[in-house]
């Protein structure tokens, strides 16, 4: 089992565009699978947002990354060039608490 996480750092002027772009990349996940956080008293300047995919493999999160997250990633070159950052991490389950 992997969490695949991605930090979406937006300034203030664009982040509620951008929020309802990721919302409406997400929106075919059910809330068991994705979820979209905003980071309290970051660091940042801007409004930080972070999604969550619990997946099974690593091939869930390729099949993500192709379809949703290139999709946010192409939006934000495109029409927010220079407002939005993106980073990425995955980590697998060493031990899983819920079970």
């Amino acid at each position: 089992m992997f969490l695949y996480n991605v930090t979406v750092i937006a300034d203030s002027d664009i982040h509620g565009a951008m929020r309802e772009a990721i919302e409406q990349q997400l929106r075919p996940y059910p809330k068991t699978i994705v979820r979209l956080l905003e980071l309290v008293d970051s660091p940042h300047e801007g409004i930080t947002y972070c999604i969550h995919l619990y997946a099974e493999d690593e091939a869930a999160i390729e099949q993500f990354q192709q379809t949703h997250l290139h999709r946010l990633q192409q939006l934000a070159n495109s029409e927010y060039a220079g407002k939005v950052l993106f980073f990425d991490s995955k980590m697998k389950y060493l031990i899983d608490f819920s079970e």
